[in-house]
């Protein structure tokens, strides 16, 4: 079998991974980095997202996750413009804000409100007459509006970017499906594929959904599952929307430059299931029309399922392992893995580099003793 050595490998190749390499490499050029997975899996994660940067939509408490996905999302811009410079690949990113019908909060509305302006977040309450004129697409049954200063990135972009910044950095790229470790009691020596094993000095397990099993193999018991999304995408003209909407059980996400509009998303525990189920779809479709009623009757251009990886807590897991000296985690980010990329990465480049001067208790591995 062949043999391969490393500095660092990042098993995982959806934006987590190569964000993580991204980071690396431009902190530290001379390390010798890999990416090791399979790029299948990413069509099921990174890739099936809709790229919408909400920490606030669905808030209700201040908590450190919220502040942590508060500031990747002030990240943002600048992480876009630094990955476009490096890869010279176009990623679109909006910054145009979010917008939450007071008709799909019920008596949650003033709620709301109240924590918004607690928490100073961005925002603004359009009445009925207001919203006509800011967004017309929108039913006249949605209310008041509220504009939230949140965002939305084209995801398949951001992906195609990070990869092509990997590769223009030195990152080496193997797309090959780790299928075991070598190990001992408190030292991961090499990362096991069908044809290769891949040594290095430390690992960053990065890998979804599929972080649980590679967990087994490595012998411990990472409690996290994929919880499935169905989704789809609709072809709407660029000019019909600006903004995200937070719907009735749904959300409408425009993609620019005539990719049309992504609505998401189901909620389903059913393991590693990949069926797209047409009337799933529909449903979608229907209440997103409720919300935005040109939708009702627009071609479908394609739907799809993705995996998202959910801890038990809900809680990332992220930092230094308690089970392994050169052992790192980087997933179960559930629901926010785009939201979170950019502070995920440099929160575990600053663990390695061990430069991290907050280390956060909430999505340390040590609580589940891993």
């Amino acid at each position: 079998m062949k043999q391969s050595l490393f500095d660092i490998v990042i098993i995982g190749a959806g934006v987590i991974g190569h964000s993580i390499a991204f980071r690396l490499k431009q902190c530290r050029p001379d390390l010798n980095l890999a990416v090791l997975g399979d790029p299948m899996n990413s069509l099921m994660a990174s890739r099936a997202a809709a790229g919408m940067l909400a920490p606030f939509g669905e808030c209700s408490e201040a908590d450190r996750f919220f502040r942590f996905c508060r500031e990747s999302l002030l990240q943002y811009p600048d992480f876009i413009k630094d990955l476009i410079s490096t890869s010279d690949v176009p990623v679109h990113l909006s910054m145009k804000g979010s917008l939450i019908p007071s008709s799909t909060l019920a008596n949650d509305w003033e709620k709301r409100i109240r924590f918004f302006r607690e928490e100073n977040i961005p925002h603004q309450i359009w009445s009925p007459a207001r919203c006509q004129q800011l967004a017309p697409a929108l039913a006249e049954s949605c209310g008041e509006v509220m504009w939230v200063g949140e965002g939305q990135v084209n995801n398949r972009e951001m992906h195609d970017a990070l990869v092509a910044a990997s590769r223009k950095l030195g990152v080496e790229i193997l797309e090959k499906n780790v299928t075991g470790f070598v190990h001992d009691s408190s030292i991961v020596e090499a990362a096991v594929t069908n044809t290769l094993e891949v040594r290095s000095r430390k690992f960053i397990l990065a890998s979804g959904s599929w972080s649980s099993q590679l967990g087994d193999a490595l012998d411990v018991s990472l409690p996290l599952k994929p919880i499935k999304g169905q989704m789809c995408r609709v072809q709407v003209a660029d000019d019909q929307l600006d903004y995200t909407v937070h719907g009735l059980m749904t959300y409408i996400a425009p993609w620019r430059g005539g990719k049309g509009f992504v609505l998401g998303t189901t909620m389903e525990d059913l393991g590693f299931d990949p069926v797209i189920e047409e009337d799933v779809i529909q449903g979608l479709i229907d209440r997103a029309a409720q919300v935005i009623p040109c939708l009702k009757d627009v071609p479908l251009i394609e739907s799809w399922a993705g995996l998202r990886p959910a801890a038990e807590d809900l809680m990332p897991v992220m930092g230094k392992s308690s089970r392994y000296k050169n052992l790192f985690y980087s997933t179960g980010h559930y629901r926010n893995g785009i939201l979170q990329t950019p502070k995920q990465a440099d929160y575990i480049v600053q663990t390695i580099l061990e430069t991290l001067a907050d280390e956060i208790p909430e999505f340390s591995p040590q609580r589940y003793n891993l």
